[in-house]
């Protein structure tokens, strides 16, 4: 009766390995949908600045214009860059984006400078004002959006 529970005990502990063994290989190939490994990333997201995607796609990189200030969370991407002149929809924006993926890099244009702490306190990576290019800032992100 001991060596057949032993026997089996042994079973069992062999078997839960070849489950959890398989399991982990099924995550690492992107099994579960809602994983940032069972999502492409699709480079960068751009709002209010239809105008620097031909910049965007010159230097290499790939990107996805956004018409309405909604994070598409079904999607991964390396950064958001918010370039709207309205501080409203830009925050809205930045906000849904850090809910949705904490690590993503967000690149946002504030117009009103009493606006801008709030930007910060929500991790806004890069802060720009009405007057600075996003143009210098595309060189830095080269290798984040390939």
């Amino acid at each position: 009766m001991t060596i057949l529970l032993a026997a089996t005990t042994v079973i069992l502990l062999v078997l839960g390995f070849l489950v959890m063994r398989h399991l982990d290989e099924f995550i690492e190939r992107g099994g579960i949908l809602d994983s940032p490994q069972g999502r492409a990333n699709q480079g960068i997201l751009i709002y209010g600045a239809p105008e620097v995607e031909e910049k965007i796609h010159k230097i290499g990189m790939k990107c996805k214009i956004l018409i309405d200030p909604i994070f598409p969370e079904d999607s991964l991407y390396s950064a958001l860059v918010a370039l709207s002149h309205d501080d409203c929809a830009n925050l809205a924006l930045c906000h849904m984006a850090r809910q949705a993926d904490p690590g993503i890099i967000i690149i946002a244009r504030c117009s009103t400078p009493n606006l801008q702490s709030i930007f910060e306190a929500m991790g806004v990576s890069r802060l720009l004002s009405v007057e600075e290019s996003v143009v210098p800032l595309l060189a830095e992100l080269g290798g984040v959006g390939r």
